[in-house]
């Protein structure tokens, strides 16, 4: 049984990140241009990266202070 738990978080948790990234490069190649900011493709994707790390950082310490809480 807790192991159907873990499997089903880490689904989610691969679907959450990887739609963020998606989402963020998406964004990125919108809105960047209309602040006269034209960054490569590449440059798009290692700020994304960035994003996308300190977003899992930040979900991951508030899933343990919320546990811890239990």
């Amino acid at each position: 049984m807790a192991k159907q738990f873990i499997n089903k978080d880490i689904f989610e948790s691969i679907i959450d990140v990887g739609s963020g990234f998606f989402l963020a490069i998406i964004i990125q190649l919108t809105v960047f241009p209309l602040f006269d900011l034209h960054p490569t493709i590449f440059e798009n994707f290692q700020i994304a990266i960035i994003f996308t790390i300190v977003s899992m950082t930040r979900s991951a310490l508030w899933r343990r202070f919320f546990r811890k809480r239990r």
